[in-house]
């Protein structure tokens, strides 16, 4: 599922502007990577599912039940994934055959 959203959809969410995303932005009421991002073309794109969570605490983004659902969120990342134990590579299991 892609929760990445455009600036319009962004004020749709939140119900302000696209200059007013801005300067959630510019005063950190938007984190940068959390709440937004760029994508290798430059666009800045929006986590739909982070801005409607948002939305529910009011806004405030130091809301407890707001850091944990980014703590959740964040955990879910590939990137912050446990490695699983993986099998030699076949290159090695050649030499060793040898």
């Amino acid at each position: 599922m892609n929760n990445f959203c455009d600036a319009i959809e962004a004020g749709k969410i939140l119900n302000c502007s696209d200059r007013t995303l801005l300067r959630y932005r510019q005063q950190d009421k938007l984190l940068e990577g959390i709440h937004w991002g760029r994508n290798p073309g430059g666009k800045v794109l929006y986590n739909s599912e982070l801005l409607s969570q948002l939305v529910t605490c009011g806004g405030n983004i130091n809301h407890p039940d707001h850091q944990r659902f980014i703590e959740r969120h964040l955990g879910d990342r590939p990137e912050n994934q446990p490695l699983k134990p993986g099998r030699k590579r076949a290159a090695n299991l050649a030499i060793a055959a040898d």
